[in-house]
């Protein structure tokens, strides 16, 4: 059975790239499954008997994935390796990968244009509807102290970067075992502490079992498999060595085949995990990278229980330590060219889950807090929204500016007066349909571009084509709830966006060029 759950980084979190000692420790962008592992593992390690314990955290029977940011209730996960974009083009607009400049090199009938000078989309993360995910991180200088003088060492200064507090990420512990499920099931819910330096100001995190809408199952092909690799992955090859080009049957006993070397994008990473029980470094992993391509061709057509083993049960070695996840044959894998529609099958958090028996009905008290805690939970959500809402206007409000060459003295785009007529129509909606009309459509909208240049219909280029302000407005906000729009106006209105000075005083106050693309 697998327990997803939802991790919130309560305090900046440091879990390092390379454990060996260094002057600057660089910040992994995810939460790894090793470090969940461990952090359960040292809960419950002294309630286990030896064979519960192995069973638990060493035989493989109960995997740890990595957690990876959520983004609008999706678990987004990395971009694969094979998607590549035409150098000099952008290929993010509005915190989304624009499908239309990425073409997928793992697919069979992709041409390569001669002419055209291909770069890689190596990092970060991405939804199925193409949004991609931002990781805020930080960096902390120390020193080592001397317990005897209480003065700072000599040579042992050194620099943390870490993962900024109140970020959410989200992994799952797939488990066969009932017993365990239940020990781990009541274990989600908790604080604990992962990553290094815990025992100072970093480390915390909260951690909460969720609902999820699993993917749909893999879909068989003809004779060739795609594995979009989730996690790093640890394969050996016949000779029990470590390999990055693996066989097909390294990835199950049941294909037959070869990997494709043409269309497989594969990278590489060498590990060396802390062991805190022997206080020392593990043996070394050679892994292929999380965001990898593995294509196969086949000598004969796979069968769908083949397909389910490798999609729910992992590849290759330690998938205790969450390497080993890959999805099988993605909707992307056979497109040539990227297109709009849903990339591939979305993991989608519902709600959260309980792992308790239901309160008594008539306890008021239990009631009130419940329905706090969800007046809570909407409020996050609605901010969240708004956030990326008004990074997206402070953005083309910068691109207007720049590419119209405003002087900082005069005004471009549309002014408070203008914002505050449609927070007024807001202000009086009655559901989340009937403002729509009166903001964008027919003649007497609002937010038109007839007869106002340099307002909302100022221009900018976005690589591709000309737009006008007013249509990013309507593709920003026109899906939006009267909730998340009274709440998005009421702090856009505080400020004169048009003039250069509002728009630094926005930027200062929400921290809007902190990891622009």
């Amino acid at each position: 059975m697998r327990l997803y759950y939802t991790l919130k980084t309560l305090d900046p979190v440091i879990v390092s790239q390379n454990n060996a000692t260094t002057n600057n420790h660089e910040c992994l962008d995810y939460i790894p499954g090793s470090a969940i592992l461990g952090a359960l593992a040292a809960n419950h390690y002294a309630g286990l008997n030896q064979a519960q314990s192995w069973s638990a955290f060493h035989s493989g029977e109960c995997r740890f994935s990595p957690c990876y940011p959520v983004i609008n209730n999706q678990i987004s996960l990395p971009t694969p390796a094979s998607w590549h974009f035409s150098k000099g083009k952008s290929v993010i607009e509005y915190g989304k990968y624009n499908a239309n400049e990425i073409s997928n090199h793992a697919a069979g009938d992709f041409k390569r244009q001669q002419d055209t000078q291909y770069k890689q989309c190596r990092d970060g993360y991405v939804t199925a509807d193409a949004t991609t995910a931002t990781i805020k991180h930080g960096l902390s200088t120390k020193t080592a102290i001397d317990a005897h003088t209480g003065k700072a060492k000599d040579g042992q200064l050194f620099s943390y970067t870490y993962l900024e507090a109140g970020q959410v990420f989200a992994g799952w512990i797939d488990c066969e075992n009932a017993a365990l499920t239940e020990l781990f099931s009541t274990s989600l819910n908790q604080t604990l502490r992962v990553g290094r330096s815990r025992n100072t100001e970093f480390g915390r995190v909260q951690l909460n079992l969720v609902c999820v809408e699993e993917p749909s199952e893999p879909v068989a092909t003809d004779k060739y498999l795609v594995l979009w690799c989730l996690s790093d992955c640890e394969l050996l090859d016949k000779m029990g060595m470590p390999t990055l080009k693996p066989a097909a049957a390294s990835v199950h006993p049941g294909l037959e085949g070869r990997l494709n070397r043409e269309h497989s994008f594969i990278r590489s990473v060498r590990v060396s995990r802390f062991n805190q029980k022997r206080r020392g470094l593990d043996s070394e992993q050679v892994l292929i990278s999380k965001g990898s391509v593995l294509v196969f061709d086949l000598d004969k057509k796979p069968t769908a229980e083949i397909l389910q083993a490798i999609s729910r049960q992992g590849i290759g070695l330690n998938r205790q330590q969450g390497l080993g996840w890959v999805s099988v044959n993605p909707s992307w894998a056979s497109q040539p060219q990227l297109s709009g529609e849903q990339l591939f099958s979305p993991i989608c958090i519902a709600r959260p889950r309980s792992t308790h028996t239901a309160p008594a009905a008539n306890s008021v008290l239990i009631q009130w807090v419940s329905e706090r805690v969800d007046d809570v939970k909407t409020a996050n959500d609605a901010q969240q929204a708004v956030n990326q809402r008004l990074k997206a206007i402070y953005q083309g409000y910068k691109n207007v500016r720049r590419y119209n060459n405003i002087l900082n003295r005069n005004e471009a785009g549309p002014s408070s007066t203008q914002w505050r007529r449609i927070a007024d129509v807001v202000r009086h909606a009655a559901n989340d349909a009937s403002w729509h009309d009166a903001v964008f459509t027919g003649e007497s909208a609002i937010c038109k571009t007839n007869n106002d240049e340099l307002g909302w219909g100022i221009q900018w280029h976005n690589g591709k084509q000309l737009i006008a302000f007013a249509d990013m407005v309507k593709s920003e906000l026109e899906n939006q709830s009267v909730t998340t729009m009274r709440l998005l106006l009421e702090q856009l209105c505080r400020y004169d966006l048009s003039t250069f000075s509002g728009l630094n005083k926005l930027a200062k106050e929400y921290k809007l060029d902190q990891g622009d693309q």
